[in-house]
């Protein structure tokens, strides 16, 4: 059976402890919809960190944001998680991935179990691989066509303010409390084809993914390799979850690496190994530092949006009380889906 790399200890409480936030964001978001759709108030407040599960959402209000100079008051708390989120992969190259994404631990979790399982995890052929991994960018490259150039700034502002995008994180939820056929299908091949290759979904599949990829590219912050101290025994490129060749490059500059540092606990040779900056003179950062750093500023970034008065939702708990009975209504079909004539009374997505 293939080894099953090690993992610095501190990203992984940390991965575990956002899971756990995941679950209690999600449990009590469930709590706060369910009496709504029963025609009755919640006993809950709505969490607003549930708008980090809407980052196409977000990627509209960014563009919101760069075109009007204000934050949509709709999801305010998904800009200001999604800038955090862009901030830290850009210190620590895609270091959300590795850190902080539910989807991300699962991935790992699951790539482990298949080694469990099967003895090992699948690796397919450059010819197969390279072209694959080109369809996270390509879907990268059609969201940005479409929310930057092919959208007006009034259209982007129609669209956030309209009555999908209100009660979008409801949508979103439904979509996974009641799953189609097709969804589930989707999900069960995800799954085993995860078991299978490990990362499947953050290696080919995830636009958000290539997004931070291509940011991480500028980071100053990378894995660096001291050629003086390495023995070139292969184990940093063993345990490369991104298939990254660690042991053959001075710096890792590569938009697959996510920072995860788990070359440098794979690494036998003290010091070889590290996130560094460029020079080669500067201060670099054992696993924990690194992790606390993409920690610190993810929660710098948020949380000062936060203290600014920007993480709460305008819209009212009347309006939800009015809207998510109604949910089903063809008022709440995606916009881009509906001719102007299809969308009744509020066509233009303004109350």
């Amino acid at each position: 059976m293939a080894e099953i790399p090690k993992v610095p200890r501190s990203r992984r409480l940390l991965q575990w402890a956002a899971f756990l936030v995941v679950l209690l964001i999600g449990g009590q978001f469930t709590l706060w919809v369910l009496p709504y759709l029963e025609g009755r108030p919640p006993s809950v407040p709505r969490p607003p960190g549930v708008e980090a599960f809407l980052p196409i959402n977000s990627f509209l209000a960014l563009r919101h944001l760069f075109a009007t100079g204000r934050v949509d008051p709709v999801h305010p708390a998904g800009l200001a998680i999604f800038l955090g989120i862009l901030v830290m992969s850009f210190a620590l190259p895609r270091s959300f991935c590795s850190h902080l994404c539910p989807v991300g631990l699962l991935s790992e979790l699951l790539g482990r179990t298949g080694v469990r399982l099967f003895g090992g995890n699948l690796r397919l052929p450059k010819a197969a691989d390279f072209p694959l991994r080109g369809i996270k960018f390509l879907l990268l490259g059609f969201f940005t066509w479409a929310i930057w150039f092919q959208m007006s700034a009034a259209d982007v502002a129609d669209f956030l303010d309209s009555p999908y995008a209100r009660v979008v994180d409801v949508k979103m939820w439904l979509f996974f409390a009641r799953p189609s056929n097709l969804t589930l299908l989707v999900l069960a091949f995800l799954v085993l084809a995860s078991l299978a290759i490990r990362d499947f979904w953050c290696r080919y599949l995830c636009p958000y993914g290539a997004l931070l990829g291509i940011l991480g590219i500028f980071s100053p912050w990378k894995i660096t390799r001291r050629e003086s101290k390495c023995t070139q025994c292969l184990a940093c490129t063993q345990a490369c979850p991104a298939r990254l060749k660690v042991h053959e490059r001075t710096r890792v500059t590569s938009p697959e690496c996510t920072a995860c540092q788990d070359c440098v606990a794979a690494c036998p040779e003290k010091g070889c190994l590290a996130l560094a900056l460029p020079g080669g003179k500067a201060p670099i950062l054992r696993p924990a530092l690194g992790v606390l750093l993409a920690l610190a500023l993810y929660a710098g970034v948020t949380g000062l949006v936060g203290l600014t008065g920007g993480w709460k939702t305008c819209v009212t708990p009347a309006e939800y009380q009015r809207r998510i009975p109604e949910i089903q209504s063809p008022l709440y079909t995606h916009p881009m889906g509906l001719n102007p004539a299809e969308r009744g009374p509020e066509k233009k997505g303004r109350e």
